[in-house]
């Protein structure tokens, strides 16, 4: 397989992923997933946890959110590989979501990371804007004032 064919059949791994999680179909994921693969959420809200090892980990962390989400509707994707390393992938979308319990509308943009190795996700980490997730679920975020840090300074 050339370099190039190999960046496209990566790159059409991780929308097949997508496609999966926007399915909630766990055998594909699965058969996507390398048995180790380590999923990062950097930017997870107090009293998430954001990181799993491995696959079955992180897919009972999914099929926890499938009780509290209806569809993830993960949509406007974009998938780009590395220049150096047609494994390392960057993927761009959006989400449009209703949390079941409370009927309210989570949407978000998403920058998301991947690596893959000899056909299965071994990495993926998901970046989003935390602060959406906390309003949607029914808290609240206050904005601090300049005044606010000379004043304690």
């Amino acid at each position: 397989m050339t370099e190039e064919q190999l960046r496209e059949s990566n790159m059409d791994l991780v929308r097949r992923y997508i496609e999966a999680i926007n399915a909630w179909d766990f055998d594909a994921k699965r058969s996507m997933l390398h048995p180790d693969m380590v999923f990062e959420m950097p930017f997870a809200p107090p009293g998430f946890d954001s990181r799993f090892e491995g696959a079955e980990a992180y897919l009972a962390f999914a099929e926890a959110a499938m009780e509290v989400v209806g569809d993830e509707n993960l949509h406007d994707v974009r998938v780009e590989t590395f220049a150096s390393d047609p494994g390392e992938m960057v993927a761009f979308y959006k989400s449009r979501m209703v949390f079941k319990a409370s009927g309210a509308e989570y949407r978000n943009d998403y920058i998301s990371r991947w690596t893959i190795r000899e056909g299965k996700i071994t990495y993926f980490a998901e970046y989003y804007d935390p602060i959406r997730l906390v309003v949607a679920l029914g808290g609240s975020v206050q904005q601090a004032t300049l005044e606010d840090s000379t004043a304690e300074a």
